[in-house]
């Protein structure tokens, strides 16, 4: 089964997404400071300030040159690692922000968020969020729905169970239910398949994501680390620091939280 070959059907297509309630929020509409409408358990957003707001007392140096922690502390929420080793911490709390077609995501990263769309938007890219926070109760549905689409097709439930692991995260260890990570395409490769990253949308971003705090999640060749298929679509946020620490070197969240003495 883990030597299976990954075509199309094992992606998550915006329509699936569509059908399941969400729509893809549009460039100009995320670059509108109207659409960031805070969540009712929400305070109000200083749209004027970034991530750098919260103050650290500490920072855990290493070597000149050698990857460190820049946040000073083994739990910090930018850097919570979810996968299938690790679900999500029990008393994790966030508050949410609207920012269009009713999807929503951790408000802390909505500042680099916007600046990375505008960026993006200056050079001439378009960029469509078209999946961001998730609920439990929306991740099961979705999962199931993708465990069904494969025993319909004469899978054994454990075989379905196992091959939609792979391409949508098991509830209870999804990053989109920490309102951290995104799904994204453009307006021409409305697919979130290996596809996107030939797309101007796709190298802009791998590019340039981290420089707002955005990882490549599940990079190319590292689905035995991550358990995830790759997908070049989907970021997720870990801020500045850490986040051009991974892109420059290549690595996957998983991988650098051990070098860093996290994990």
């Amino acid at each position: 089964l883990l030597t299976r070959s990954y075509n199309d059907d094992n992606f998550m297509t915006v329509a699936e997404f569509i059908e399941a309630g969400e729509n893809p929020a549009r460039i100009d509409e995320l670059l509108s400071f109207n659409v960031f409408e805070a969540a009712k358990n929400s305070d109000d957003i200083d749209e004027s300030a970034d991530e750098g707001e919260i103050v650290l007392e500490s920072i855990d140096e290493t070597d000149e040159g050698g990857l460190k922690n820049p946040y000073g502390s083994a739990y910090d929420w930018r850097l919570i690692l979810a996968n299938k080793q690790n679900p999500l911490p029990e008393d994790h709390e966030i508050k949410l922000a609207g920012i269009s077609g009713g999807l929503k995501v951790d408000e802390r990263i909505l500042a680099p968020l916007k600046r990375m769309f505008a960026a993006a938007k200056a050079d001439g890219v378009d960029l469509y969020v078209c999946s961001a926070y998730r609920s439990h109760d929306r991740q099961t549905t979705l999962f199931n729905n993708k465990i069904k689409r494969y025993t319909a097709q004469g899978m054994t439930y454990l075989d379905a169970y196992t091959l939609a692991s792979f391409s949508v995260t098991v509830p209870g260890t999804s990053e989109h239910e920490l309102g951290l990570a995104l799904d994204i395409v453009t307006p021409e490769y409305t697919e979130l398949t290996e596809g996107f990253e030939d797309t101007d949308a796709g190298r802009w971003l791998k590019e340039n994501a981290g420089d707002y705090g955005f990882i490549l999640r599940y990079p190319k060749g590292k689905s035995n680390i991550t358990g995830i298929i790759y997908e070049p679509g989907h970021y997720r946020y870990v801020g500045e620091e850490a986040a051009k620490q991974i892109m420059d070197n290549d690595l996957s969240l998983e991988e650098y939280l051990i070098e860093i003495g996290i994990r």
